[in-house]
């Protein structure tokens, strides 16, 4: 396959059953090298990864993110039967299956002009308030760079899965992990080389997602 973007782009799909295969440091740095060249709010570069290769550590992680898991939905939920709660363990967990486990943080982001922040704190506004007013910069950075390590990994010939659900663990997940109390746990990224092959998807027509004014 010829790596240019759209070819990329296209091929990418969410795996969730890997090869135990390992995967080189040089492949897990290009990956990141990447992911921080995206662009980023006032170039904050707000983002933190820690790449998980320890068997026994991804294992544990999974672990206790099923535990928190069920313990959030099955917690004051009329409609959290042993179903529901299994499924959810197993939504949030799966990262389990991979040899490489990248977690994804939201660092800070300081607005490049004080003067905007000045004017949303005089308006009543947190940090967090002016950031989700602007339309959530720092968030979508990570978003950025998380895309552009997914098309990294596709080039490389694995296979990913951008998950979320996992973030109900995130105590646990920064305990685990060891890392700052301050940063904020957006996205676990279970890598590897794919262990099936995944259908295809139908894509909405560019008629329906697109107006030319």
């Amino acid at each position: 396959m010829e790596n240019n973007l759209y070819n990329l782009a296209a091929a990418r799909r969410s795996i969730r059953k890997f090869k135990e295969t390992p995967i080189p440091h040089e492949d897990i740095e290009y990956f990141i090298s990447c992911a921080v060249n995206a662009p980023s709010g006032c170039n904050s570069q707000c983002w933190h990864f820690v790449a998980v290769e320890d068997k026994a550590l991804i294992n544990k992680l999974a672990e206790e993110t099923a535990k928190s898991a069920r313990d959030f939905y099955g917690t004051g939920q009329i409609e959290a039967n042993e179903e529901f709660l299994t499924s959810r363990e197993k939504a949030t967990s799966f990262f389990k299956n991979a040899p490489l486990v990248i977690f994804v943080f939201l660092d800070s982001m300081d607005y490049y002009d004080e003067r905007v922040s000045k004017a949303f704190s005089e308006k009543g506004f947190t940090k967090r308030e002016m950031l989700d007013a602007l339309a959530y910069p720092d968030i979508l950075s990570v978003g950025a760079a998380v895309q552009n390590m997914l098309l990294a990994i596709t080039e490389k010939g694995y296979g990913a899965c951008w998950m979320n659900d996992a973030v109900v663990g995130e105590l646990k997940i920064k305990s685990l992990l060891n890392v700052r109390d301050d940063l904020r746990l957006i996205s676990v990224i279970p890598i590897g080389v794919p262990n099936y092959s995944p259908r295809g998807k139908k894509f909405r027509d560019m008629s329906e997602v697109i107006e030319y004014r």
